[in-house]
């Protein structure tokens, strides 16, 4: 799966101390999934969990437009 990344999504990959390598692994692979719910807010944005590289995420992704919104630590 070759998604999008935003701008805010790849700022934010780096401030976590992960690799854009290491998010694109997780969505070819799904390796460390956890969970996956959709948003209350927005039926097209899955919410995953997932462990990546020793440390526990959630990323917000756009099913619809295929792209990675945003990741943060949990």
């Amino acid at each position: 799966m070759a998604i999008k990344i935003s701008l805010h999504a790849k700022q934010r990959i780096m401030e976590r101390g992960l690799t854009e390598q290491q998010v694109r692994h997780f969505f070819e692979t799904n390796e460390g999934l956890l969970s996956v719910e959709t948003s209350d807010r927005d039926s097209t944005v899955s919410v995953m969990e997932a462990m990546i590289n020793g440390r526990k995420y959630r990323l917000i992704y756009d099913v619809k437009d295929d792209f990675l919104v945003t990741v943060y630590p949990i």
